[in-house]
Formats: C-alpha cells, sequence, structure tokens
C-alpha cells in the first residue's frame, strides 16, 4: 500500500442490511485509490450484517479495517463513532446500502488536495435494488462544475438547487476535528444537512464536480420509508443550525433560514408523510394545521430547475389549491416509483 498519497477514512454505518452491504463493500474494496481505511460502525444488527462484514473484510488484504459492533443508537451516533475512529486526512461516508463509482475516492482526493479544498463532492444516481437508474444525478440536482466560495455553496445547498450527499463527498478532517462539528445525538432526518452546512460555514474553499460518484438505493424498507412523525426531525435539524447561525449573527443565512429552508423543510415533511402513506384523515389534520400550512405556502417555487424540481414545484402549487389532492397525488406517485423500483 502506497502511504505516499493522504490516508482516506471510509466511514460505513451498518444496521440490518446483511443482503445490500456486500455490494457496499465490494465498491470501496475495488477503488482506484490506495490509501484506504474502512470502518464499518455495527449499530445493532438484528441480522447478519455484522457477520457478513466481518468475513468479507477479513478475507481481504487490500485496505486495513475496524469493525465496531455496538447496541443500537442511531445514524448520528454511529457517524460520531466512525470520525472518532478515523486516521485519516479526509473523511469518505458512504451508507452501507449504496456504493460508490471505482474512482470516486480518487477524483474527490485528488481534486481537495490540487485546490486545496476542504470538502469536494458531487452528484448521485438514484437506483432500485437490483441497479436500475430511477433517477440519474442531473435530473435531481445542478452540479455547476467548478471551485467555489463555501457560502455560495451552501446558500445552494440550502434552497436546494444542488445537494451534497454523504455518499459523494468527502471533507478535511481537521475541520471536524477543530470545530468539533458531529452529528447531533438522536436526529434521524436532515442531521447531514445539518452537518454539511456547519462544516461549509468553516470551510475556504469547496470544489464541486459535474459527475457522478456513487449510487443510493431506494428500498421501500429502508427507516427513511417508514411512516413515522419522526421525519418532522428535518424540521428539528434546520431549527437547529438556525440557531447555529444565531451565535455567529449571520443575518443573511438567518433570513435564508426564516424565509426559504424551515419552510421547505415542513413542506418536505408533509410531503414524505403523504407519499409513504401516513393515514389519510391523520395527515390532513396535520398538513392542514394553521402553523404548517402557513410555514408551506411561503414557498413560492423551488431553486431548483431539474426535473425533480419541476415536479416539486407542481407539487407545492397543488397542495396551495387542494391538500386532499395533493395527498392523493403523492400516494399515486410512490405507486408508479415502486413499480419502477
Amino acid at each position: 500500500m502506497s502511504n505516499e498519497k493522504p490516508l482516506v477514512s471510509v466511514i460505513i454505518p451498518a444496521y440490518n442490511i446483511e443482503k445490500y452491504i456486500p455490494k457496499t463493500l465490494e465498491s470501496v474494496l475495488g477503488q482506484t485509490y490506495e490509501n484506504i481505511e474502512i470502518i464499518v460502525v455495527n449499530d445493532g444488527s438484528k441480522d447478519g450484517t455484522g457477520s457478513v462484514v466481518e468475513n468479507m473484510l477479513r478475507n481481504q488484504s487490500r485496505f486495513p479495517y475496524r469493525v465496531i459492533h455496538q447496541q443500537n443508537q442511531g445514524v448520528s451516533v454511529v457517524r460520531n463513532v466512525g470520525i472518532e475512529n478515523a486516521k485519516g486526512k479526509y473523511l469518505k461516508f458512504l451508507d452501507g446500502d449504496d456504493w460508490l463509482e471505482p474512482d470516486a475516492v480518487q477524483v474527490l482526493v485528488e481534486t481537495c488536495e490540487k485546490y486545496n479544498c476542504e470538502i469536494a463532492f458531487g452528484g448521485q444516481n438514484v437506483v432500485s435494488s437490483k441497479g436500475r437508474v430511477l433517477y440519474k444525478y442531473y435530473e435531481t440536482y445542478v452540479y455547476d462544475e467548478g471551485l467555489k466560495n463555501p457560502r455560495e455553496v451552501i446558500r445552494d445547498f440550502l434552497v436546494g438547487k444542488s445537494y451534497i450527499s454523504m455518499n459523494s463527498s468527502i471533507f478535511l478532517k481537521s475541520v471536524v476535528d477543530k470545530h468539533e462539528i458531529r452529528f447531533t445525538k438522536g436526529a434521524k432526518y436532515g442531521e447531514d444537512n445539518e452537518f454539511i452546512s456547519k462544516f461549509l460555514y468553516f470551510s475556504s474553499k469547496a470544489y464541486v464536480l459535474d459527475k457522478k460518484f456513487s449510487s443510493v438505493v431506494y428500498r421501500h424498507s429502508s427507516v427513511t420509508k417508514q411512516t413515522t412523525l419522526e421525519v418532522f426531525h428535518n424540521v428539528g435539524s434546520m431549527t437547529r443550525l438556525k440557531r447555529f447561525f444565531e451565535l455567529y449573527n449571520e443575518s443573511e443565512l438567518l433570513k435564508l433560514l426564516e424565509e426559504y429552508v424551515i419552510p421547505k423543510a415542513y413542506a418536505w415533511t408533509i410531503g414524505n408523510l403523504a407519499y409513504n402513506g401516513y393515514p389519510f384523515r391523520k395527515w390532513i389534520k396535520i398538513s392542514k394545521a394553521p402553523n404548517i400550512r402557513k410555514q408551506i405556502l411561503k414557498l413560492k417555487r423551488e431553486h431548483n430547475p431539474t426535473k425533480m424540481g419541476k415536479e416539486m414545484n407542481f407539487v407545492l402549487r397543488m397542495y396551495a389549491i387542494s391538500p386532499e389532492l395533493t395527498y392523493v397525488l403523492l400516494r399515486t406517485a410512490n405507486m408508479i416509483f415502486r413499480l419502477k423500483a
């Protein structure tokens, strides 16, 4: 193994994904970049995830690895455990049921090294569990390639024009350590956006690549597809971010959060509940709650000009006219998407 290039710590959370994590690990073991350490945190899986991971990594000699077994504490704690055990110059997060392009780590690291960036990122495709592409990365968000001021990136990220996935980005660990940036314990939705926004705030350079680095697998059974009011954690994450920027008197970003980001978090949450089948009568009651409806109606349009952004704009217009029809529309969209997946 070459030690001339900086070490990259690939952190993989794993929970009840014994059928999916082999392909994830294969995508890491097949990286063109040579100086990687693999850290898998098994978050109290009740299936054979832990054994699958141990066996796969034990039978390879290319990369050093560590498998950490713990009681179930959620993805935020898992990623924090990964950070605390990482020895690399860079952190590369990868969800345990998704996978990387073969040159992902190499391109991201070389970009950061070449331009002296703290963060580099690109896009990810949305695929079925069988690998069928459901959305190509450029159909979901805009990736305007080049060296960027992180404040510009924060704005594009928060309004949803661009998106930074944990799977398709890389982070300089010294920034995380110096500013003690961690994922909020217990947060299940939006915790990654909160982490990334704080990281960008403490960065001096960011590089955007118009390139696919990963594939995120759409699974009907995944935790984020369950119909639970825990999706309101997304609103909580953006509210915490607002308090964070208040500490630094960032008036421009605070205005953006108040007028767009938090209302959008409410819209995403309500849409997620409908899409995934939250009971109709309960959903109508929540979606018509005065504070929630007021927040969502603040959103005049999406800033995202892609295929997905146009679809979201249509849903927002429909919600303003009729929440009932919006529910039916989103449930129908879910059924069609399931057939494709």
